[in-house]
């Protein structure tokens, strides 16, 4: 399959072991990285024959991948009808600062006290890309790059259903924040503290490594408040 705009394994972590995944997983990651590079953005239409074209494939495994991506929120309509892109607000988004936060700072510090030695490396250098890319303007590298890492983090969890949520919540929140960030005029005061946050985990760091992603999710709101702005659905 070789769709003609992504990569469809843009999305998947290939730090440890290679999972091997369905034609349905392969088209669904693709999807998910056109929803945060805005390559598919909020009201968009995509019907399963269009999509089927792109990718070079048959229906049934793109309408099984839209199915399951409508399931996430991600998608509306279905079925005859076709699909939009979901639309996300400012409540939206707290609940997913929310819904984070709940999710990802016990996950670190499960990391933290089973992260595989070998991993720390690769998952440093994602870290280091992530804290140097920059968040406005053209931002695809960096939406990536984002999903890519904390895919990764994830998947050290070593708990699918959690690891498949916290992805869940990255492409919910750039859906959201994606459209401002590429209209930024300029340099935007983002967190950089990645690497930091791979080295507590390689430390075995568990406080260190919860108070960072604490920090992450707590910055995140102010961040997007500013950037946001009197864009018109700001409340609170």
């Amino acid at each position: 399959m070789q769709p003609a705009e992504s990569n469809v394994f843009t999305g998947i972590s290939f730090v440890g072991a290679v999972r091997r995944i369905s034609l349905r997983e392969e088209i669904a990651e693709a999807l998910s990285d056109d929803l945060v590079t805005g390559r598919l953005a909020a009201g968009a239409s995509l019907t399963v024959n269009d999509a089927a074209r792109r990718f070079g494939v048959s229906a049934t495994p793109v309408r099984e991948a839209l199915i399951e991506l409508a399931a996430h929120g991600l998608f509306t309509g279905g079925h005859h009808r076709g699909f939009q892109v979901a639309s996300y607000t400012w409540a939206d988004f707290t609940e997913i600062l929310e819904a984070r936060k709940l999710i990802g700072v016990p996950l670190v510090g499960r990391i933290a006290r089973t992260m595989p030695e070998e991993c720390g490396p690769e998952l440093g250098r994602l870290a280091d890309r992530l804290d140097g890319v920059r968040w406005y303007g053209d931002t695809t590298e960096t939406a990536l790059i984002d999903r890519q890492f904390f895919g990764e983090l994830g998947r050290l969890s070593g708990n699918q259903r959690l690891s498949g949520m916290l992805r869940l919540l990255r492409v919910q929140a750039w859906m959201y924040l994606g459209p401002y960030l590429r209209a930024a005029p300029g340099p935007t005061e983002a967190w950089r503290r990645h690497r930091e946050l791979v080295e507590r985990l390689a430390a075995r760091d568990v406080e260190g490594a919860q108070g960072l992603m604490r920090d992450n999710i707590a910055a995140l709101r102010p961040f997007a408040r500013r950037l946001v702005g009197d864009a018109g659905d700001l409340l609170g």
